[in-house]
């Protein structure tokens, strides 16, 4: 059939329907029967109330990465807060870094549980094991 000069080839194959089970499992995710679908590992968002703090959310952000956390920030300059929380709600990341000038000069940041909303200040040095902590629940 494959061969068109007549010889025989052998060959093996199976389906298993991959389409099909794709669009079952798209179907059950639009009717709500699936819940919502987490599409990044995202554990952190390190994320800014305020202006021109680029540099620090990268140092914390190389903090958590040392430490093994997923951890990942908007890659603008000066992204609107809103905006970061917004991320974080829509792919169900759930924890987020928040720093401002005022934390800076506490020498603390804020850690958000983005499904409760609920804030604590953390000591930066607390950080790495306050979120592997609360991770590991």
């Amino acid at each position: 059939m494959f061969d068109s000069k007549g010889r025989k080839v052998p060959c093996i194959g199976f389906s298993i329907g991959v389409e099909r089970i794709f669009s079952i499992l798209e179907a059950k995710a639009k009717s709500g029967g699936m819940g919502q679908v987490r599409t990044i590992d995202t554990q952190v968002m390190v994320a800014s109330a305020q202006k021109n703090l680029c540099r620090e959310r990268m140092k914390i952000c190389t903090l958590l990465w040392d430490a093994g956390i997923k951890a990942e920030m908007s890659y603008k300059v000066n992204p609107k807060f809103l905006n970061q929380v917004q991320y974080c709600e829509k792919e169900l990341v759930p924890l987020m870094v928040i720093i401002g000038d005022q934390e800076l000069a506490q020498g603390v940041v804020k850690l958000r549980d983005v499904q409760t909303q609920e804030e604590v200040l953390i000591r930066k040095e607390e950080i790495v094991e306050e979120i592997q902590k609360r991770l590991s629940l």
